[in-house]
Order: structure tokens, then C-alpha cells, then sequence
């Protein structure tokens, strides 16, 4: 099992890429073109319970083309940890700010498939409470 950790711009396995990439879209559209890399063209999204999945390029691209439209920043932070069948495992928190001023925090599980060429073939999020410190 191996760990990574990371906070914007950390890019060692494909979800420190995709998480960094996501980040700046908030305020780099241009950013959204980053994410069509990360994925293999016949990927499937999962990003929340009652979000149907997104299969193929262009229906995930249209997913995050969505999310974006409604961020003016984003920051994450995660750990990324190498599960023993090869997945990908990210715990992740976010704090952004929406294009209508509101603030946000939260937090997830995502999971991921890679491919040889170490595209995302299957990512599944989970969102879980947001702990504080108390």
C-alpha cells in the first residue's frame, strides 16, 4: 500500500493530477481541457448518489464543464493511498467559494480505476460529513 498526500499543485498519481486540475478550474476554464488526460474515453463517473453515472468523454466533460460554471475558487486537500488490488483511494476535503459568493466545505471518498496507461477508467465518489476539530 502506498500513501501520497498532497495540497495543490501535488501531481504524483493520476488523482493528485485530476484533484489539481479541478482546483483551477474554478478560475482557469481553459484547465477544463486538462481534465479530457486524466480519463480514458470510455470512463464512467460516478460523482454523487442520485447523479446518474457519466460514461465516455463527453458526458464526463459536460459534468465538469457543469461544476466549474458554478466556482469562482477551490482548494482541496487528500490523501491518495495505492489500495492492494491497484485502485485508487482518495480522501479528500474541499473548501470553495461559488460564483454567487457562497462558501462551501466538503468532503468525500473517492475511489478509482487505472488503466496500464494510467488514465481513470472508473471513479466513484462518496460524500461523507466534514470532521472538525472538536
Amino acid at each position: 500500500m502506498t500513501e501520497t498526500t498532497g495540497i495543490t499543485p501535488v501531481k504524483d498519481t493520476v488523482i493528485d493530477r485530476y484533484i489539481s486540475i479541478y482546483d483551477r478550474t474554478a478560475y482557469e476554464p481553459e484547465a477544463l481541457k486538462e481534465l479530457e488526460s486524466i480519463f480514458a474515453p470510455d470512463a464512467t463517473v460516478e460523482l454523487a448518489d442520485g447523479m446518474p453515472p457519466a460514461t465516455g468523454l463527453p458526458a464526463i466533460m459536460a459534468v465538469y464543464e457543469h461544476l466549474a460554471k458554478g466556482m469562482a475558487d477551490s482548494k482541496h486537500f487528500w490523501t491518495v493511498t495505492e489500495l492492494d488490488d491497484g485502485r485508487l483511494e482518495c480522501h479528500w476535503i474541499q473548501a470553495a467559494r461559488g460564483t454567487d459568493g457562497r462558501l462551501i466545505g466538503q468532503s468525500g471518498i473517492e475511489q478509482a480505476t487505472v488503466n496500464a496507461d494510467g488514465q481513470i477508467t472508473h471513479l466513484v465518489n462518496r460524500f461523507v460529513p466534514v470532521v472538525g476539530w472538536v
